[in-house]
């Protein structure tokens, strides 16, 4: 992972080479749109590498987008991020206000600085003759971290956030617009903290950046708040507008997932017209259509499907791959599309397939288990135990209420409760004081991705009634059970608001740790809280003796 960030902070945007040009510097500040002002102060964007559109028609209108937020969900090398430079600088320069460009770490910041921030203003006499005081000789506010330009600034910073959430270093500074840039690799704490920092600006604008790495996380889950802008081309045979995806050139894949046939030849690949079927030119100019015209927020999906540096056939061989990793790599990198790991969450199918003929409710005599998740509601799940590694869902619901819990105690015959400690610890232990002793317990998962150490994913304290749990290796079990077939769903279940969606929203992935090793763990990709209380009721099913302790225990 930390490979795919240096290359994508390091990656140069390969535009037509021309003869260097005279550059005319500007006189004054004229009041110019960003796309005449780059044209003619970054004519090149670093030596020899000349600012030129006629292969990248679909960032025109991008350049002329003047809405006050823009998310740009991306594949790689697709020249948002010089759009990022520019827009920065001129928004300094032609707007007199005072930029913030946001990195994932202070390395990033000091990459970007040297390998194309300084390239970007020694490639423009205009930019060099702004940048900076130069005051008796010297050139005054020209570090890694913070550039003058004319009498703004613009500030680099990391987007580290410290285990108790604070960041100093976003905190200490305000601007006027900002700029996120790969933001999936970001703490995520951090886009609230850097967002507030333009509060006071009458400007008050975003630039969203970013590679995409799961569903709904980082900027897939941003840009699934915009107007969701498509680039559609013409077929050139019958005209008809229509959107590039891999499927107009693969034409079969295997069960791996893996392309095995397309249209062309083993030497060459293209894309076909869905309605004529001929032959597409995925480079010709086309035209950016909103899925939501409604929405505030601009939104742009850009694929190397539409780029003229990547080969239609080299994507195609990039997913003809069973490594997970290279994969996800591929999908995300070249489509600019979110990966699903194979097997890494729970599906519709899957989910189907634990629907038994049963209503959901209590049954007379029978003990059960109960898992609650805690947020601003309580997500509470109800298990039957059986003797034959089968729990009946007897009850999915939510609450706001800690007392409603003492209640669905003892209409479903609880045996014992899994409640989530955090982060309403002293109503969690008001509601554990209020049941017979060894009934209820407080639930603290792992801080770490390598778990608790311990041989068993859920470790047990009598004294303390908690139980400290592997969040990986827990949700693993949970998981399994609906693998399966064994945690099986009442003939309503689909009757229960957003149960299905919050139980696919964790994602199991590998990540990288900074000694090189692999561990797996759970992402969101939504609100799962469903997920987790299910979780907590695995945990209680497997404590189910603990009841044995309600009586004559004295700590």
């Amino acid at each position: 992972m930390a490979a795919t960030l240096e290359r994508t902070l390091t990656d140069q945007i390969s535009f037509q080479l021309s003869e260097p040009i005279e550059e005319e510097v500007q006189e004054e500040n004229e009041p110019i749109d960003l796309l005449e002002w780059t044209s003619k102060y970054r004519r090149f964007l670093v030596p020899e590498r000349r600012f030129d559109l006629d292969r990248h028609r679909y960032l025109e209108k991008i350049y002329k987008d003047t809405s006050r937020q823009i998310v740009i969900y991306k594949a790689a090398q697709m020249g948002a991020s010089e759009l990022g430079i520019s827009k920065s600088l001129y928004n300094c320069d032609n707007r007199n206000a005072t930029g913030i460009y946001g990195f994932p770490t202070e390395t990033h910041v000091s990459k970007f600085s040297a390998a194309r921030f300084g390239p970007a203003i020694e490639a423009s006499d205009y930019l060099s003759s702004i940048i900076g005081d130069k005051t008796e000789g010297k050139r005054a506010a020209d570090r890694v971290s913070l550039k003058r330009v004319r009498n703004r600034f613009l500030y680099f910073v990391g987007a580290q956030v410290k285990p108790d959430g604070r960041a100093p270093q976003l905190k200490s500074i305000d601007g006027d617009f900002v700029v996120l840039d790969e933001i999936d690799e970001w703490d995520q704490r951090a886009i609230p903290i850097i967002e507030k920092r333009v509060g006071h600006s009458k400007i008050k604008e975003f630039l969203y950046l970013s590679t995409p790495t799961y569903s709904n996380v980082g900027i897939h889950a941003k840009w699934l708040e915009t107007d969701q802008k498509i680039w559609f081309i013409p077929c050139g045979h019958c005209g008809k507008k229509q959107l590039l995806s891999i499927d107009k050139s693969v034409t079969e894949y295997d069960a791996l997932g893996r392309p095995v046939n397309w249209h062309g030849y083993p030497d060459k690949a293209f894309m076909v017209c869905e309605k004529c079927g001929g032959a597409l030119d995925r480079l010709v100019d086309g035209e950016w259509v909103q899925t939501f015209p409604d929405r505030e927020i601009s939104g742009y999906h850009l694929t190397k499907l539409f780029s003229a540096q990547t080969s239609l056939l080299s994507i195609i061989r990039s997913l003809q791959t069973i490594d997970e990793t290279e994969k996800k790599e591929a999908i995300n990198q070249n489509l600019g599309e979110p990966y699903v790991p194979k097997g890494g969450r729970l599906t519709d199918e899957i989910l189907d397939k634990n629907i038994s003929n049963f209503p959901m409710g209590a049954k007379k005599n029978e003990q059960t288990v109960m898992g609650v998740d805690v947020g601003s509601v309580l997500n509470v799940v109800i298990r039957g135990i059986t003797s034959s590694s089968i729990y009946p869902l007897r009850y999915a619901g939510i609450t706001d209420s800690f007392s409603q819990l003492n209640n669905l105690m003892r209409e479903y015959n609880v045996k014992v409760c899994v409640i989530d400690a955090l982060p309403e610890t002293r109503k969690a232990r008001e509601f554990q004081a209020d049941q017979e002793r060894g009934k209820v317990w407080l639930c603290y998962y792992a801080g770490s991705d390598d778990g608790t150490k311990y041989e068993d994913d859920a470790v047990w304290n009598k004294k303390e009634r908690i139980v400290n749990v592997d969040r990986t290796r827990s949700l693993d079990r949970t998981f399994t059970r609906f693998y399966d077939i064994e945690n099986h769903l009442p003939e309503n279940i689909k009757g229960v608001y957003d149960y299905y969606k919050q139980m696919k929203a964790p994602v199991r992935v590998l990540v990288e740790k900074k000694d090189g090793k692999k561990v797996a763990k759970y992402i969101e990709s939504g609100q799962d809280h469903y997920a987790h209380a299910e979780n907590y009721c695995t945990i209680a099913s497997e404590g189910k003796h603990l009841s044995g302790w309600a009586r004559g225990m004295s700590g």
